[in-house]
């Protein structure tokens, strides 16, 4: 049996942390949020699709943001989201450890860390 794709990605937020989550999730990267089944709604949080990427945020009490465990996202122009994060006041710090791959690390409005990288075979529009 082998792993055929990942699903999906969850992330801790804060309780009542649904706007913050949307308005960088939505606002900023361009996901669209997705319709949670009725029984998980009572608890908070919120699903989030962009393409093949599906995030979901669920409420931790007490929230801890994670700041070494992250989701790497693959986006087709890298330059042009880095300023729009820049832009949007959230954090760039662009790491070139890896040879041949650029990347950044960022973090959502909870601190979480999240990855960026440049899409194969993907030409900035």
């Amino acid at each position: 049996m082998a792993v055929v794709a990942l699903d999906h990605v969850q992330l801790a937020m804060p309780e009542g942390g649904e706007d913050r989550a949307r308005a960088f999730f939505v606002g900023l990267l361009g996901f669209e949020e997705m319709d949670k089944p009725e029984r998980l709604r009572t608890g908070g949080g919120l699903w989030l699709r962009s393409g093949a990427a599906n995030v979901h945020f669920g409420v931790e009490i007490p929230f801890r943001p994670a700041r070494k465990a992250h989701p790497c996202l693959a986006v087709a122009d890298l330059d042009r989201l880095a300023a729009r994060l820049s832009a949007g006041n959230m954090p760039v710090e662009w790491d070139d450890r890896i040879p041949g791959t650029r990347r950044f690390f960022s973090a959502d409005p909870f601190g979480n860390r999240i990855e960026f990288i440049q899409a194969a075979g993907e030409r900035p529009r």
